[in-house]
């Protein structure tokens, strides 16, 4: 069976443990309905979630935790992660293609109070796998290696990267000039040391010269054109409304900006479509009302934020 299905599908991998655990009927029932809201929340946020190559690109050319943390797409995907149900995720170890995460205070493990002596975290193995194959096109491998469950202080796992996938994405054109032995003249000095230190990072290059991998890389998939989609990643939306929202001093003025926003954009898409005007008129018209209707009906601007997110999704 392949090695990049998902946890649960591999032949070396175990079922997820029965919900029961020696709990009361009371505790399974509880711990099912928790479970099967992880779930719900995985198969609603993940298909909403993908990431362009060009923000997978600066994750990968991170090579060092603390600028893999600073990242944007490190960023979304903890807070994901998180509002998920799947715990306080972090990066606590890294090697290029090689990332481990730990998961304090695991909540997928406290849904199985009466286990011992082995991993029960399969819903999050399942989630990475998914997140890094589905959103960011990165075909992996994903282990859990520890589990509080199983005696140990923390829940880790392990991704591991297919190099040539990688290598798809994180290579732009001028990175596989370089490798081809050009100095673009359109770049600067500054960055085209920083892509051969990358390069050398990846084992592409080695002292300045191409390596084997470098070079069955060029000969086997290097030439391989294929079409990056360009499109807005998934967390810019919510910076530019919570943005909106700490530069007002009051509830009116951000809502108000965040209307006329919301119109702007609509006024553009409308332009872009010609054989649809009337019926985009009448149903932005019909959101404008409602986005009147959900601010008399909100308590609190908070409220109000989370209802204009959700109705934008």
């Amino acid at each position: 069976m392949s090695d990049n299905l998902p946890p649960f599908m591999n032949d070396e991998s175990q079922s997820p443990p029965p919900i029961d655990g020696g709990g009361s009927f009371a505790e399974s029932m509880g711990a099912f309905g928790k479970m099967l809201k992880i779930q719900e929340k995985i198969s609603d946020q993940f298909p909403k979630s993908k990431v362009p190559w060009s923000e997978t690109r600066k994750f990968l050319k991170a090579h060092d935790i603390n600028s893999i943390k600073s990242t944007p797409l490190y960023k979304f995907h903890m807070n994901l992660f998180k509002k998920i149900g799947l715990g306080d995720m972090q990066l606590v170890s890294y090697a290029p293609m090689h990332y481990i995460f730990a998961v304090p205070n695991c909540p997928v493990c406290s849904l199985y109070p009466a286990l011992e002596n082995q991993k029960v975290c399969v819903a999050t193995s399942d989630a990475l796998h998914r997140f890094f194959t589905e959103d960011l096109e990165l075909e992996c491998t994903v282990e859990e290696i520890e589990c509080v469950k199983d005696g140990d202080k923390l829940c880790k796992f392990k991704v591991d990267l297919q190099p040539i996938s990688a290598y798809q994405i994180m290579l732009d054109s001028y990175d596989k000039r370089i490798l081809h032995g050009e100095r673009p003249s359109e770049l600067d000095e500054a960055d085209i040391q920083q892509r051969i230190d990358t390069l050398t990072v990846y084992k592409l290059i080695e002292n300045g010269k191409l390596t084997d991998i470098g070079d069955a890389y060029l000969q086997y998939a290097g030439n391989v054109d294929v079409e990056e989609k360009e499109f807005e990643p998934p967390w810019k939306k919510e910076e530019e409304l919570a943005e909106i929202a700490s530069n007002k001093k009051t509830f009116g003025a951000a809502f108000g900006e965040m209307a006329q926003k919301v119109q702007n954009e609509s006024d553009t898409q409308q332009s872009q479509s010609q054989s649809s005007d009337t019926q985009t008129q009448d149903n932005e018209s019909e959101k404008t009302n409602e986005a009147k209707e959900e601010s008399k009906n909100s308590q609190s601007f908070a409220e109000l934020f989370e209802k204009m997110k959700k109705k934008q999704k």
